[in-house]
């Protein structure tokens, strides 16, 4: 490894060797607190359980809607309500629902009758209004199998300063490439989430598998002034409401929920759109925060093949630290994946994380652009 001799480079050069170093920082900045996320451990049960509403939204689920109740009926957890909504069902649905709550107490059903262009926020509002309980857990009907000791552990992590409780939600792993894109862009979504909330900016993507206080919903009178978001729901109230102090995170793969979905096309791409739309509601400086890492994400690469293709003589030099930043990527995203009970997405989001901030910036753009179009038609 050959010493920069900064005497002979020119003042352009400097600058450049100078950028190319202060994006590794920051970088390195961003890793480190990745980190923080893989090294995080859940705190000592408390012991004190509270009355929990699981809310679930089905529609036209007539074959399954039996084993989905019996599903959220298998909690050890005694005090809780399962709140299911017939969300627009064509088939017999409701009428299953209603002869099984008569023999469920835990069981109770409301409905959504009519569809509507904000039907999907109006399901989520009947639940929150008819939840007899202060904390609210919001799940889908395709929730995978649950640990009967799901709940018990997870209201075991709240606090008397909790707000809010997130845990990992994916999809579960099956054959094609929609689902394997699926898969990480629900773990990077919680790699960053998680990450800034343990750094004191919290913030999420995903509103299932997250446990809250009702208030939280009722404080801001519900989706008032957001029912023109068309991809997010809960999550935008939570970001607008919780607080540093305030939110719990756990990597705990018995709380995590994985989900079955169709091999839809558009399920990565509903994603993305969220992903994007959940950003620009934050707040300022998280947007900046967002912003550089992303910007110094692609931007690094660049600097560091420029400066060697410049100055071949010090490639060694300066290949050090791409190689420096990718093997403390490589091993981050390995002891997450392993923390988290994944499987064999290794590789893939690795490169999936490192491509993020363009696809990020086109879709941010794509979303701009229709935005005018409809403004002015």
């Amino acid at each position: 490894m050959e010493i920069i001799r900064f005497e002979l480079l020119k003042i352009s050069d400097i600058i450049l060797i100078s950028a190319l170093i202060g994006v590794f920082i920051i970088q390195i900045f961003y890793i480190i607190r990745y980190f923080k996320l893989v090294r995080h451990s859940d705190g000592e049960p408390n012991e004190k359980p509270t009355q929990v509403t699981i809310i679930v939204s089905v529609r036209n689920e007539e074959e399954h809607i039996h084993a989905i109740v019996e599903k959220f009926n298998m909690q050890q957890f005694e005090n809780y309500q399962v709140l299911v909504i017939n969300y627009c069902s064509e088939d017999n649905t409701g009428g299953i629902l209603s002869y099984l709550a008569e023999n469920n107490p835990r069981l109770k059903v409301t409905s959504l009758s009519q569809e509507t262009r904000f039907s999907e926020k109006q399901a989520i509002n009947i639940g929150m209004k008819g939840a007899s309980s202060p904390w609210i857990i919001l799940l889908t009907s395709a929730t995978g199998e649950l640990k009967p000791e799901w709940l018990t552990n997870m209201c075991n992590l709240l606090t008397p300063e909790t707000d809010i409780l997130v845990a990992y939600t994916n999809v579960e792993r099956a054959k094609g490439f929609r689902n394997l894109i699926c898969r990480l862009e629900r773990f990077q979504q919680f790699l960053i989430s998680g990450a800034w909330t343990l750094a004191g900016s919290p913030f999420v993507f995903n509103e299932n598998n997250v446990l809250f206080k009702k208030s939280m919903y009722f404080d801001t009178l519900g989706f008032r002034h957001k029912l023109n978001r068309n991809f997010a729901n809960l999550e935008l109230i939570f970001n607008e409401n919780i607080k540093n102090g305030k939110v719990v995170i756990t990597t705990n793969p018995d709380l995590a929920i994985r989900e079955k979905i169709d091999d839809d096309r558009g399920d990565h791409i509903r994603l993305l759109k969220k992903g994007v739309q959940i950003r620009q509601s934050l707040s300022l400086p998280k947007k900046i925060g967002l912003f550089l890492d992303d910007f110094t994400r692609i931007i690094f690469p660049a600097l560091a093949a420029t400066v060697i293709i410049l100055h071949p003589e010090y490639w060694i030099t300066f290949s050090v630290f791409p190689f420096i930043l990718l093997i403390l990527l490589a091993i981050m995203i390995k002891m997450l994946i392993n923390r988290l009970n994944e499987r064999k997405i290794f590789l893939s989001s690795l490169v999936y994380i490192l491509i993020k901030p363009l696809i990020n910036w086109w879709f941010f753009w794509s979303m701009y652009i229709i935005h005018r179009r409809s403004r002015w038609n």
